[in-house]
């Protein structure tokens, strides 16, 4: 994989040649409808199956493959975590990105000539107080990659800490020079020891120094930060800070919210609102839409292997409910991604997943979505139905259903809907609509294929329509226009 680190630090000369004279704009809040984005002046909403946030810090897995197939099918979002949080090689599946091997770690930090780390992280400390330049030169380059390929890359810095992996973190005081890192693992994302969220900070403001001239770059500040039960507020209000006293608003910066995390949907600091699987997906849109701000949701089940049944219908479901809910974007946690295939060659990601992710995008770019907001006027008669839905009152609607239920578990923050499980029958449902008086052409869309089922024109003269669904398998979707 030398020849992959070679040709990083090549393109990144050619990157930093180019970004000195980038005047563009970076990805923002768009100023007519806050809840979705805007980027190069066109409205933009994010969807995507991702790798396992490793992309950078992982000299395994070649990035440059995995983000032309993500390209190859319309895909515009990726995540990574730069190296504030890290894990074991293979943890959850085989060829997890977010797990190197021992010697393949690429971290911000520069490595020492002692021995003496954690086996997992591997032979040599780390220099807390040297920055890795090599490190720097595949971060920025896997940035650029992604930004002439019209992808937005999501940055996020911290992940709360397990206890099974907190002694092999860079940050842990055994794997470095400096034995920063020697409180509970629970303490990670508090202020319980000031010099390791020194170190913490530093980190923040180091990364967003490099990145300061992309303009396809958002900011999550930690994933599930109070997954251990303690407050983290006054961490997260600090990792921001540092964050701003660098960054300077350039860009926008988000943390995960309604999932083992403070509230900060409502702080003036953030403009954009990370969520994660159903529950807390449904929570964002529920209770924080109307702080105007884009909610994407950031993670799912890891695919396929935590879902149930029927994976690809579960996986459909999950991203056409949220999008079609009011979310401005969706990044599915795909295993699929490996170090050893990370286009997913060969896979059902390829197969089904990818195509499907495309029709939703197209589904919603055949919408003027920048006009349409979180739209509850409307019922589905049976109610083992689920569904959501956007609208324009009175010119466009758009409504997502299926038959299914939230799985729902028992996690360290509480009981959570990670998943739907999906019933895959044939159903007939009834949907009712309140719509401004006026004629309007209904179309029933197939979900899996993207297929036109049925159209035909509606005149509504009451306020109200009601409609028949097609007979349908697993799930159904409506787009209405005035005409």
């Amino acid at each position: 994989m030398r020849s992959i680190v070679a040709k990083s630090v090549t393109a990144a000369a050619i990157t930093l040649m180019l970004l000195s004279c980038n005047t563009s704009v970076p990805i923002g809040k768009h100023p007519d409808n806050p809840h979705y984005f805007i980027f190069k002046g066109k409205p933009l909403i994010l969807i995507t199956t991702d790798q396992h946030y490793g992309a950078v810090i992982n000299l395994d897995f070649d990035y440059i493959r995995f983000l032309d197939r993500l390209q190859e099918y319309g895909m515009n979002l990726t995540r990574i975590y730069p190296g504030g949080y890290v894990e074991m090689k293979d943890s959850y599946t085989k060829g997890n990105p977010l797990g190197p091997a021992p010697d393949r770690f690429i971290l911000p930090w520069k490595k020492s000539a002692e021995v003496g780390a954690n086996q997992f992280l591997g032979k040599y400390k780390y220099d807390l107080d040297q920055w890795d330049p090599e490190y720097f030169s595949r971060l920025k380059d896997f940035v650029y990659q992604a930004s002439v390929r019209d992808i937005i890359v999501e940055i996020a810095f911290f992940n709360g800490m397990y206890d099974d992996r907190w002694m092999m973190q860079p940050l842990f005081h055994t794997n470095n020079l400096q034995g920063v890192g020697k409180g509970d693992f629970k303490l990670f994302t508090t202020l319980a020891d000031p010099v390791l969220a020194g170190y913490q900070a530093e980190y923040v403001k180091k990364i967003a120094s490099q990145l300061y001239k992309f303009d396809n770059v958002i900011y999550d500040i930690s994933d599930e930060p109070e997954m251990q039960h303690r407050e983290s507020y006054d961490w997260n209000s600090l990792m921001l800070d540092a964050l701003i006293s660098v960054d300077k608003n350039r860009h926008i910066y988000g943390e995960t919210a309604n999932s083992a995390s403070p509230d900060f949907t409502g702080d003036s600091r953030t403009s954009w609102i990370p969520t994660e699987y159903i529950s807390p997906m449904e929570n964002t849109l529920d209770n924080d839409y109307s702080d105007n701000k884009p909610i994407v949701d950031v993670e799912t089940a890891y695919y396929s292997y935590w879902y149930g049944d029927n994976p690809v219908e579960e996986s459909r479901a999950e991203s056409w409910y949220g999008m079609v809910g009011g979310l401005a974007g969706f990044i599915q946690l795909n295993s699929d991604f490996s170090t050893f295939n990370p286009s997913g060659k060969g896979t059902g990601t390829q197969d089904t997943i990818l195509p499907q992710k495309r029709i939703l995008m197209d589904f919603m770019k055949s919408l003027d979505f920048i006009k349409m907001e979180k739209f509850t006027g409307f019922t589905v008669a049976d109610s083992l139905v689920l569904a959501r839905g956007i609208a324009e009152p009175g010119n466009q609607y758009a409504i997502y259903l299926f038959h299914g239920t939230r799985k729902w578990e028992e996690w360290p923050q509480g009981s959570t809907a990670s998943r739907f499980n999906v019933n895959t029958g044939q159903f007939i449902d009834t949907v009712s609509l309140n719509v401004t008086t006026g004629k309007y052409k209904v179309e029933w869309i197939n979900p899996s294929s993207g297929a036109l089922m049925k159209s035909y024109d509606c005149d509504c003269s009451n306020g109200s329509m009601i409609l028949a669904t097609p007979l349908y398998t697993a799930d159904i979707a409506i787009r209405i226009r005035r005409i």
